[in-house]
């Protein structure tokens, strides 16, 4: 049950002919926005100080790039199965196995 709540919403499979839900997508629009409102908001801000132009830039891109990783690990990540016991923990005992 921990290691659900570890895995976020991916690991959930929808029933048969459901949809997402709306609140779903305002969630993912809302983290994709937030992602850029702060790291370009903090390269703004770093521009503003050192009296640059280019942490802007720097900022949004990393804010999107943030926003992304955060949407695919919370919703399209699917962690791989553990290891069954008794079974072949890696490529290494599968060699064993068999020569």
């Amino acid at each position: 049950m921990a290691q659900d709540s570890l895995r976020g919403d991916a690991g959930r499979t929808p029933a048969q002919g459901s949809d997402h839900s709306p609140s779903e997508a305002w969630t993912v629009l809302s983290h994709l926005i937030t992602g850029f409102l702060v790291f370009g908001g903090l390269g703004w801000v770093l521009d503003a100080l050192l009296e640059t132009r280019w942490f802007l830039l720097i900022g949004l891109l990393a804010g999107g790039a943030a926003s992304f990783a955060l949407i695919y690990i919370r919703y399209l990540y699917v962690p791989p199965d553990p290891p069954r016991p008794g079974g072949p923990a890696g490529p290494e005992d599968r060699k064993e196995q068999h020569g």
